[in-house]
């Protein structure tokens, strides 16, 4: 006879231990991750907003608690318990109710316990504790000198005075696009040239400052508006020209292969439209990275000696094609024509930002002169700069041309502010840039040089 091995119940009772020690440990029911709370990284509050909290666990939520704490004093805003697992909850800060001053710092702590079995059945806890500082004061904002008008496809300029101890932003609206503010002269100063868009039908132009708080000042910009006719022309389109012109454009761009086109239509609208906002895009993309550099007086652009207007901004240009709707363009720029490959100038200092080969502006540089004011020359068949050159009134950056979308040798100029094209003439003018630009700057350095 074997003699029975007294331990054999030891063992059994040491498996069962181990093998529920292994069930709490990989259990889901027993796991050990607290809850997550989630809030936004703020410092400033003005008790005007909601502060969204929220809470997240896989095992769901058991519990949540909100405490004020004011010296040693802990008040209870928020005791919660919660009966239907949910894995995430979400509410807003409470505001404690005591007498509240700026600059008082209210102290938080939010305690969170989830539905795991861990921790004996208790679960995991996790508390997060956090002061915001209270800013009910909004920032100020007053003009120091602007223009007295602006013209629909224009600009102007104003210079402005903003100042908030937790300053968080800066912008200019013109009632659909907002646009930045440049410092100016001294700190707290500040100088923007707003353009008024060709496709905006209205403006109303507004200072907006905001500070960490999501305390809000914004002041009216008084320019007196003033409409302006710009000429709609219905052209008809002819087959030579998409065979000859259109195709070009579109083999050039090389992105469809031309037998993939079932007609002349759908060629003239994919170089009309799908090249067209190519190109823009490209623009938009090197503008749109604003240089905060200032320039406080901008000459008259003349880009071509002795040149004639051919084509006007804003020209609203409609085609057909066999009497057929095909489309339709803005044209935003000036067209100039001299002799055949004319020299083409810088009129005021600059960095050039693009010099690319483009579907329908063809050769194109673009030149950066600060204050968000950039220069646009089209359709060149020579460039003499490159990305990154830096250019001098007076300096030759290439040849007029007929590249691109162009119907003969011409210069296309175009001014854009801060990624917006507006009425290039006004700035080809040297009366109009004294009166509205060069004068609103200058008299706003006297009013600032001697407060």
């Amino acid at each position: 006879m074997f003699k029975k091995n007294s331990n054999i119940p030891f063992y059994i009772i040491l498996s069962l231990i181990a093998c529920l020690c292994i069930f709490i440990y990989t259990s889901p029911k027993f796991e050990r991750t607290p809850p997550n709370i989630e809030i936004p990284d703020i410092t400033y509050w003005n008790l005007k907003w909601n502060v969204p909290v929220k809470l997240l666990d896989s095992s769901g939520i058991k519990s949540y608690k909100v405490s004020f704490i004011r010296n040693d004093e802990i008040i209870t805003l928020i005791d919660k318990k919660i009966e239907d697992n949910k894995k995430d909850i979400e509410f807003y800060l409470p505001i404690p109710k005591i007498n509240i001053t700026d600059g008082d710092i209210l102290k938080y702590k939010i305690e969170a316990t989830d539905n795991s079995k861990h921790n004996f059945f208790l679960g995991n806890t996790t508390q997060k504790e956090f002061e915001i500082i209270v800013d009910r004061i909004p920032p100020e904002a007053r003009i120091i000198a602007m223009s007295n008008k602006i013209a629909h496809g224009g600009s102007a300029a104003v210079v402005f005075f903003a100042k908030d101890d937790n300053l968080a932003s800066i912008s200019i609206s013109n009632g659909y696009q907002n646009f930045v503010a440049f410092p100016f002269i001294k700190d707290g100063y500040y100088v923007s040239i707003v353009p008024w868009s060709i496709h905006n039908p209205s403006f109303r132009g507004r200072i907006i400052v905001e500070d960490k708080a999501g305390n809000i000042k914004r002041s009216n910009i008084g320019f007196a508006r003033y409409s302006r006719n710009y000429r709609v022309s219905n052209l008809s389109l002819k087959d030579s020209f998409i065979d000859n012109k259109i195709v070009s454009v579109i083999e050039s761009a090389g992105t469809i292969p031309i037998d993939a086109f079932s007609s002349r239509l759908e060629m003239f609208k994919y170089a009309n439209e799908t090249i067209r906002n190519n190109d823009e895009n490209m623009i938009y993309d090197k503008i749109l990275n604003l240089d905060l550099k200032n320039s406080y007086q901008i000459n008259a652009f003349k880009p071509l000696k002795d040149s004639v207007i051919v084509g006007i901004f804003g020209d609203h240009r409609k085609y057909t094609l066999d009497k057929e709707p095909a489309g339709e363009s803005y044209h935003l720029g000036t067209d100039l024509a001299s002799i055949k490959n004319a020299q083409v100038f810088a009129s005021n200092d600059g960095v050039v930002v693009l010099k690319e080969s483009l579907g329908i502006y063809g050769n194109t540089i673009v030149i950066d002169h600060g204050l968000g004011i950039y220069t646009l020359y089209s359709h060149l068949s020579e460039f003499y700069v490159k990305e990154d050159d830096v250019v001098k009134q007076g300096d030759i950056i290439g040849r007029t041309g007929a590249s691109g979308l162009a119907f003969g040798d011409h210069l296309h100029f175009g001014v854009l502010i801060q990624g917006v094209f507006v009425l290039s003439t006004e700035f080809m003018d040297s009366r109009w840039l004294k009166t509205n630009i060069n004068d609103v700057l200058s008299e706003a350095m006297n009013i600032i040089e001697n407060k």
